[in-house]
C-alpha cells in the first residue's frame, strides 16, 4: 500500500459510521485471537460503540479515500489529557504512517481542547506500538495489569506527553 498521503481523519464519526468502524477495529485486533490474551475489541459491537459514544467517548476513522483503515477511540481524561484507546490499522495499511498521522491528529485536537497532551495504555508486550508512540512523543510513565472485556489479565505499560505537559504549564 502507499504512504499516508490520501488519507483523511475523521475523530469524532458519527453512529452511521459505526459498522464500518467496527470492521477495522475487528480486522486491526484480529491477530490477538491466536494468543494466550486475545483482545476486547473483537467482542466491541456498532452497538457497544454507540453506548460509548453516549458516554462521552469519540470514535476516530482514518479513511484511504472512501475506505476505512484505521481506527481509535478517545475521550477527555481525569488528568488532563486525552486518553486514545484501541488505536488500530488494518494489517494491509501497517507501515505507511497511518497510526502516526492518526496520533499527530488526536494530539493536536487535544491541545486545541486545552487539554495537556496525550495518554494511553499499551500491552507491555507490544514492543512495535510502545517504540511508536515514543517516536511520536510520548513517554512510559507507569506499568501495571489490566483485566480486559474477556476477563484476561494483561500487563499493560501507561504512556504519555511528558513534555507537552511540561510546556503547557509553563508561563
Amino acid at each position: 500500500m502507499e504512504p499516508a498521503s490520501d488519507l483523511t481523519i475523521d475523530l469524532s464519526v458519527d453512529e452511521a459510521a459505526l459498522p464500518g468502524a467496527v470492521e477495522v477495529l475487528h480486522r486491526s485486533f484480529a491477530e490477538y485471537a491466536l494468543t494466550e490474551t486475545p483482545s476486547g475489541a473483537m467482542v466491541e459491537t456498532a452497538e457497544t460503540l454507540a453506548e460509548e459514544m453516549r458516554g462521552g467517548t469519540s470514535v476516530a476513522l482514518v479513511r484511504r479515500g472512501a475506505v476505512p483503515v484505521a481506527f481509535a477511540k478517545h475521550h477527555a481524561a481525569d488528568d488532563g489529557t486525552l486518553y486514545f484507546g484501541r488505536l488500530g490499522v488494518v494489517p494491509e495499511a501497517r507501515g505507511t504512517g497511518v497510526a502516526r498521522m492518526l496520533v499527530e491528529a488526536l494530539r493536536e485536537h487535544a491541545l486545541a481542547a486545552g487539554l495537556d497532551g496525550l495518554s494511553c495504555l499499551v500491552r507491555a508486550d507490544e514492543e512495535g506500538n510502545i517504540a511508536l508512540y515514543e517516536r511520536c512523543g510520548m513517554k512510559i510513565v507507569g506499568r501495571g495489569e489490566r483485566v480486559s472485556r474477556l476477563g484476561a489479565t494483561i500487563a499493560v505499560v501507561e504512556m504519555r506527553d511528558i513534555e507537552m505537559r511540561d510546556a503547557a504549564r509553563r508561563p
